[in-house]
């Protein structure tokens, strides 16, 4: 038997004895916890005498009256003089009292507020500044640059047909205001009028339609006698969206009535917009600084044009005849079906009608 297994014994002896774990310690002149001493004891009972001589089943119901009526564990304490320790034991499977509860959400969003709205402020103030300095620098906007605002508008939001399934519809869907007043815009320069316009709601059923049809009429300057059938969408009476307050007033959808030839053009027009961005003519004309001349841990990088790199405004290729690709006005009604005799049969045609 060697040391351990003879204090082991030892232990056990001054266990069965009535010794605590206190005196079984400085009997052995040892220092293990009351984890070890748990285990090299196992089986034999606690000693009497450590015991709780009068449990406190008084005061526990009382505490447990006490919390359900709303008391705190300072005011249970102070009245039945017992430790916040025991109370804690007593009553951890009871909620927290509404009082108590307000009362720590309160100090939270004290504790918040403080750093967290000057924070926000600060913020708030900066994006002000970005967005104001952005506004100044959009000045006015031409033909051209509203053409291809709308043309990558709508490519972006409005229906397309599908290798599967055509279409040929020139509808666009979306809730934002100031979107729909370009593309509104983009179509009254396209020479499209308001009387060849549809338009409906696509809403919740449990929002009010009428009220919300209203507010899409004065916001855009609508007529009512245009609006269709508004599309319900089902309710759900937990939803997961943000966008049910009064800010909601759900999508509008615009259609344009026989659109089947004005689609067409849409889709040629982005199709040779792709091509002349990606394609090797505008690289070519990118000017790229050597490694050596760029900044440090930065790799080469096309140098664009304008004041802040010290270059002409504006970008190369600008110089170039302007082109007016929706003119002459709905030149695609034009075009004749195949086999046929087309009024305009090539290029220069159209832009000599321009």
């Amino acid at each position: 038997m060697d040391d351990r297994q003879r204090r082991i014994a030892r232990a056990r002896l001054l266990r069965r004895d009535g010794k605590t774990y206190n005196e079984i310690r400085a009997a052995l002149s040892i220092t293990v916890g009351d984890d070890t001493l748990l285990r090299w004891l196992k089986g034999i009972p606690r000693p009497a005498n450590t015991h709780r001589s009068h449990p406190k089943h008084n005061d526990r119901r009382r505490a447990r009256q006490m919390r359900m009526t709303g008391a705190t564990y300072p005011e249970i304490a102070a009245e039945l003089d017992v430790a916040m320790g025991s109370l804690s034991l007593w009553l951890h499977d009871l909620p927290v009292p509404e009082r108590v509860r307000r009362r720590r959400v309160a100090h939270l969003q004290g504790l918040r507020g403080a750093g967290g709205d000057k924070l926000h402020r600060r913020a708030l103030e900066r994006r002000d500044i970005r967005m104001k300095l952005a506004r100044s620098a959009i000045g006015p906007i031409s033909d051209r640059e509203l053409f291809f605002t709308g043309l990558a508008l709508y490519w972006a939001e409005g229906s397309k047909d599908k290798p599967w399934k055509r279409h040929g519809r020139v509808r666009l869907t979306n809730s934002d205001v100031g979107l729909l007043r370009v593309y509104l815009a983009w179509l009254d320069l396209l020479g499209i009028r308001r009387d060849e316009l549809t338009f409906s709601l696509s809403i919740h059923e449990s929002s009010d339609t009428p009220i919300n049809e209203q507010w899409w009429q004065q916001q855009l300057g609508l007529d009512a006698d245009q609006f269709r059938g508004p599309m319900l969408k089902r309710h759900n009476p937990q939803p997961r969206r943000y966008n049910t307050g009064d800010t909601y007033h759900g999508c509008l959808v615009i259609t344009v009535c026989r659109s089947t030839a004005l689609y067409d053009a849409i889709d040629g027009w982005w199709q040779a917009t792709t091509e002349e961005i990606t394609g090797s003519s505008l690289c070519s004309e990118a000017v790229v600084l050597p490694l050596s001349q760029s900044r440090v841990g930065q790799l080469a990088v096309p140098l664009g044009f304008g004041p802040r790199n010290r270059g002409s405004s504006p970008c190369p290729g600008a110089e170039a005849p302007v082109s007016s690709p929706w003119l002459p006005i709905r030149w695609w009604e034009t075009a004749a079906s195949v086999g046929s005799d087309p009024a305009f049969s090539r290029v220069e045609d159209l832009e000599e009608r321009a």
